[in-house]
């Protein structure tokens, strides 16, 4: 054995970008600044550079596996299939069958030119909501398309809205993190200051699958309840936020795909302890129900507390709102 194999194999110094940032090599766009990026042959790997994109590519190539380009020339390029040619490695076949190897994340094959599909669900942490690349929570800009990966810019009208609500209910902001990823819309435990909306109800394929933006605006501030629930889960071990809300610490019991109406601002009849039928599911849930009906209605509890006694609300409602309201007044340094 050699001693360079003894060592290990010498490690890639690491790449960044001009903003500073680091990023991996053949990414499209730096995932901090969205600049363009461009991974020439500095290194003289391959002696050849693609005459349309300026990527690295090899002689043997028919076509850029960057740009989808033609660059075939007579008596360089192979006519077999390539496999790892000089500078490159063979990550996966083909997808159309042509037998020659591709690297990722070529995105189109470097023989017959036909674009590629690359399997990214172990590779990053979600979706990018403009192409469907992979992409992780952290990043601002995508490193495929360039595009915001967060999908934030898809709706700016419905987040103004919601970061207004917060700032007049006195609502410090603890750093969340608003994403449109595919699945289902939640918050995980283990990181609480990153709120997952469902990407189909903004950018979905059928029509029926969009909502308006007045109920993103309510399902956002019910996610962010939960954020700010789980951001100080302390406060959940607390006497009285205990005899308000009960143990929300406690376990779902099964699955619930019931739709509920977001976009409502105006406390329903029954049940007569909750804001809604939804909030009596699971204390996690009335919790994120109240606080998204105490933001929406601004913080004032003189008109929610006005619509309890018209609607013969109990009073352990009324102490989840002085919960709620006495502990946010705390975090602002109120007395």
């Amino acid at each position: 054995m050699s001693a360079r194999k003894r060592r290990g194999q010498v490690p890639h110094p690491e790449l960044r970008c001009v903003c500073g940032h680091r990023v991996r090599r053949y990414w499209n766009h730096c995932p901090n600044c969205s600049r363009s990026l461009q991974w020439r042959d500095g290194d003289n790997v391959t002696g050849a550079e693609c005459y349309y994109c300026g990527w690295m590519v090899s002689d043997k190539f028919s076509f850029c596996p960057w740009c989808a380009s033609d660059i075939y020339e007579e008596g360089y390029s192979s006519a077999k299939p390539l496999k790892a040619p000089k500078g490159f490695r063979m990550g996966a076949r083909c997808d159309w069958g042509c037998g020659s190897g591709v690297q990722y994340p070529m995105s189109a094959c470097p023989r017959c030119g036909r674009p590629q599909v690359w399997n990214e669900e172990d590779l990053f942490e979600g979706e990018c909501p403009h192409c469907n690349r992979g992409v992780d929570d952290w990043m601002n800009a995508c490193p495929w398309c360039g595009n915001d990966a967060t999908g934030r810019d898809l709706i700016p009208r419905a987040l103004t809205r919601v970061r207004r609500l917060l700032l007049v209910s006195r609502i410090r902001d603890w750093s969340y993190r608003v994403l449109l990823r595919p699945g289902i819309s939640g918050v995980d435990p283990r990181y609480p200051k990153i709120v997952e909306i469902e990407q189909r109800y903004v950018v979905g394929k059928q029509r029926q699958d969009e909502i308006p933006w007045t109920m993103l605006v309510g399902l956002i501030t019910h996610e962010l309840g939960h954020s700010f629930l789980y951001h100080h889960w302390e406060w959940t071990r607390t006497r009285r936020f205990r005899r308000a809300f009960g143990e929300v610490d406690k376990a779902y019991r099964g699955m619930d795909n019931s739709w509920v109406y977001f976009q409502r601002r105006r406390i329903a009849i029954a049940p007569r302890d909750h804001v809604s039928t939804y909030a009596a599911k699971h204390p996690q849930e009335d919790f994120a129900e109240t606080f998204r009906f105490y933001v929406t209605r601004r913080g004032r509890l003189r008109d929610l507390f006005a619509e309890f006694g018209q609607k013969r609300k109990g009073v352990s409602l009324y102490e989840k709102f002085l919960v709620l309201h006495d502990f946010v007044r705390a975090l602002r340094g109120w007395n």
